[in-house]
């Protein structure tokens, strides 16, 4: 398969997902015919409200479609792909679609292992406010377009390029920025080194009029691009990046920097969201615009248009009793930065609810979920999320407080359900606390439901 065209009939497997979501509402808005199914149907309103009706489950395909895309969750034995293949209708991953249908736009791709979402939120709600209008395609729902996806005009469009099974490599990318380069995704890449030169080869298919935006304090970044040709900006705090941030303030879960470019002060930004890794990722938004000609007025402007990312530090109640927050990480170098962050902006007591993602994941990174903690005064954990992984009987949550320190062991508890998880939490919070929902499964349903049952309530 390697031509797109405006009339096709495609279906979806798994749709709903975070990544295959904006992709067919895109696939849609260019004129295709847009079907599909997912397990969960969570997410359809947004599909529906865009006119595309998937269905829930997975059963057949229709014979005349053009085209499946199926997530890289997908497995062989699926009955849709087994559908596909005895129809003989190609079916590509999503990644390989993704590359026909952008690759004849100025596409802008935001890579790096942790804060993707967020900077192409950042961009794509910045973009709006000038002539540029960039489509976007985004790993999570934003708060100003109420979905993973920008429609937008013209011929630019922002995409979050996934390093997961080597996705980003089937992209064109016209300008590119790297946030960093961290140990995720071992399961595909083995070490660091492997999972640097793969950015090395995405580095590689820029041209000489690229812009590339890299992390210049991040080592693992700064030599994944040391070979590049075209035009490359390092942003940061040291003294090598041409982009710097200084005079950096947070209160209230805000940010005020200044933004400099070879030393000089260009404008004072002020934005949503706190905590240094939000520094790095509103510079880096910052310093591609200010590549494209925005000036420092402009660009202080519209850091203001910047309204969050679903599930990023996303404040979901806040009274003088309680705050609630439902965060995505599940890496320990997020959990850190977000605790750090909540930490810096509040003194009531933490709460942290936390579910590991991937057996795979956990194995790899026991020692370091272990060791994310210090910032919280409670931490729940619950059993591990699956996703696309089988049930692997040799790690377990368990295993994380058992790495813990006796500090960290004294102040955590490990649950072996949701409900005597959710129990513990609704009988042991007081006021002023602060809970946080925090991974990339199902953890923050306990958040909304603790919202709906106790905070709610109340009200009334």
């Amino acid at each position: 398969m390697n031509e797109f065209r405006p009339n096709m009939k495609l279906h979806f497997i798994g749709i709903g997902g975070a990544g295959m979501l904006p992709l067919a509402i895109h696939a849609h808005a260019l004129g295709c015919r847009v079907e599909g199914s997912d397990v969960s149907s969570e997410n359809f309103h947004l599909l529906e409200k865009a006119g595309i009706y998937p269905a829930k489950g997975h059963g057949g395909v229709s014979p005349d479609t053009d085209l499946v895309v199926y997530s890289a969750a997908v497995t062989a034995d699926n009955p849709e792909l087994i559908s596909a293949r005895n129809l003989n209708i190609p079916a590509v991953k999503r990644a390989e679609f993704l590359g026909l249908v952008t690759k004849d736009m100025h596409s802008i791709l935001v890579s790096g292992s942790h804060g993707k979402s967020t900077v192409s939120a950042m961009l794509a709600d910045m973009m709006s406010g000038t002539g540029f209008s960039p489509a976007a395609i985004v790993g999570a729902e934003t708060v100003s377009a109420g979905s993973n996806y920008y429609p937008g005009k013209g011929d630019r469009i922002i995409i979050e390029a996934d390093e997961y099974d080597r996705s980003f490599l089937r992209l064109h990318p016209s300008d590119l920025i790297i946030l960093n380069i961290d140990d995720d995704h071992m399961d595909v890449y083995g070490d660091i080194s492997g999972l640097r030169s793969a950015f090395t080869e995405l580095v590689s298919r820029l041209n000489e009029d690229s812009v590339l935006i890299y992390n210049g304090d991040d080592p693992n970044t700064y030599m994944a691009v040391s070979g590049c040709v075209s035009r490359k900006i390092g942003f940061g705090l040291g003294q090598r990046c041409i982009y710097r941030a200084e005079n950096i303030k947070y209160e209230n879960f805000r940010t005020t920097f200044d933004l400099t470019k070879f030393g000089d002060k260009i404008c004072t930004m002020d934005y949503l969201y706190s905590g240094l890794h939000n520094v790095y990722n509103m510079l880096a938004a910052s310093a591609l615009l200010s590549e494209y000609g925005l000036d420092g007025e402009t660009l202080a402007l519209l850091a203001q248009r910047f309204r969050g990312v679903k599930r990023r530090l996303e404040i979901i109640y806040r009274d003088s009793g309680v705050t609630l927050i439902d965060d995505y990480g599940h890496h320990p170098s997020e959990i850190k930065a977000s605790l750090k962050n909540i930490r810096e902006n509040t003194e009531g007591r933490i709460t942290v609810m936390f579910q590991p993602h991937l057996y795979s994941r956990t194995k790899y990174h026991l020692k370091g979920f272990s060791e994310s903690f210090g910032d919280a005064d409670r931490i729940f954990i619950s059993q591990i999320y699956p996703a696309r992984e089988k049930y692997d009987p040799s790690v377990a949550s368990s295993n994380i407080f058992d790495g813990m320190d006796d500090g960290t062991k004294a102040k955590t508890r490990v649950f072996d359900n949701f409900g005597s998880l959710y129990d513990e939490l609704k009988n042991t919070t007081e006021a002023g606390d602060v809970i946080v929902s925090m991974g990339a499964g199902e953890i923050n349903k306990l958040l909304y439901r603790y919202r709906k049952e106790v905070c709610e309530s109340d009200r009334h």
